[in-house]
């Protein structure tokens, strides 16, 4: 039951993404218009909408994926031209710009200079080199593309070799999540382009080895991955950490199962997991959850993903129950309302692209 319910949510999703397509002439051909936009800290989807360069490699990819299942060529079509859109929108240095409301890139140190996102250009990466891995037409461009990435995310590694990859330009801080954003990226970079251009770059790959070993200590005793090297107890980004670890493994798999304690430090996060979910599947928030993400059904969808990829009996009773609560929140439009209290928002592009993607392991 909960398998073809979740596949309804994935179908209106899939909808929605076709509506908001963007196919106005001009810089935006091909990407998708979010008409509720939303940037933290200001959780405030009502300030103007955006073309997110992170939407777009999420849609992309769920559109490539479910059309190649589906064999629907206009489908696959339309995550192509996506995916060509965001190679012309990279930045000459190789990284994207975190896209705020109105279009306006983020300024987060207040510096008023230019300011490359590692997330948002991870979440580009790992759209485009999956893609690529299932069967993406391999142009010259997306070669580019994420060659120039995988140089940017050298490039930012501060101190250099110290496997320390900030959340973007001028960051001062250790923020876990990014760096494992990073090593996600760097390994995805690496094996994409290894085969199938048939180009081993092994710098990418020991970027990403890098990543992991300093991030993995960082872990609490209780299983938390914290949002910096120095505290915010967090189920958000405790399971993203996780999501970018899962996805590393599962490019290349052999490598990093020999890197020192890793299934050791996925179980302990897991365990931290489950003890923040409650008997009817909802998050328990207070104390556990320090960031701006409290609430947000994003990291409900994202916890129910590690869990059931995670594995184990009691990964996957808690990863049902997350389904099952989540299933209830849905709207009348078929869509997932972005937080679990408040008002009913529905219209981001970019989180619903997201959910989609995590939603995917429940429904094949």
């Amino acid at each position: 039951m909960q398998k073809e319910q979740m596949k309804t949510i994935c179908d209106d999703i899939v909808k929605y993404l076709l509506k908001v397509q963007d196919f106005t002439p001009g810089e935006y051909y091909g990407s998708f218009w979010s008409e509720k936009a939303y940037h933290g800290p200001l959780l405030d989807y009502n300030a103007g909408g955006s073309h997110h360069n992170r939407g777009a490699g999420s849609a992309a990819l769920g559109l490539w994926l479910i059309g190649k299942k589906n064999k629907d060529p206009e489908m696959m079509h339309r995550a192509e031209l996506a995916f060509d859109w965001l190679t012309s929108r990279q930045h000459s240095r190789g990284g994207y710009f975190e896209i705020q409301n109105n279009e306006k890139p983020s300024d987060w140190e207040r510096t008023g200079l230019e300011e490359l996102s590692t997330i948002e250009t991870a979440f580009v990466v790992h759209g485009l080199g999956t893609a690529l891995l299932n069967g993406l037409p391999p142009k010259k461009s997306y070669l580019d593309c994420l060659k120039k990435a995988g140089h940017w995310f050298l490039s930012i590694e501060l101190p250099s070799g110290s496997g320390i990859f900030p959340h973007h330009e001028r960051s001062p801080y250790d923020t876990l999540n990014a760096t494992l954003h990073s090593a996600e990226s760097l390994a995805l970079i690496y094996w994409t382009v290894k085969e199938v251009y048939k180009i081993p770059i092994d710098i990418f790959f020991q970027g990403a080895c890098r990543g992991i070993r300093h991030t993995l200590p960082l872990q609490w005793e209780n299983g938390c991955y914290p949002y910096r090297d120095y505290g915010y107890s967090t189920i958000n980004y405790t399971s993203l950490v996780l999501w970018c670890l899962l996805n590393t493994l599962d490019v290349i798999p052999e490598k990093f199962r020999k890197e020192r304690n890793v299934f050791w430090n996925v179980e302990k996060a897991c365990s931290f997991l489950r003890n923040c979910v409650n008997e009817n599947g909802e998050l328990i928030w207070e104390k556990n959850e320090t960031s701006t993400a409290k609430h947000n059904i994003w990291t409900y969808i994202i916890t129910s993903n590690v869990l059931i990829r995670a594995g184990g009996t009691e990964n996957i009773k808690t990863s049902e129950k997350i389904v099952a609560f989540i299933i209830g929140k849905k709207s009348k439009s078929g869509l997932l309302p972005m937080r679990d209290i408040e008002e009913e928002i529905t219209e981001c592009a970019y989180m619903q692209a997201d959910f989609l993607l995590f939603i995917l392991p429940f429904i094949k």
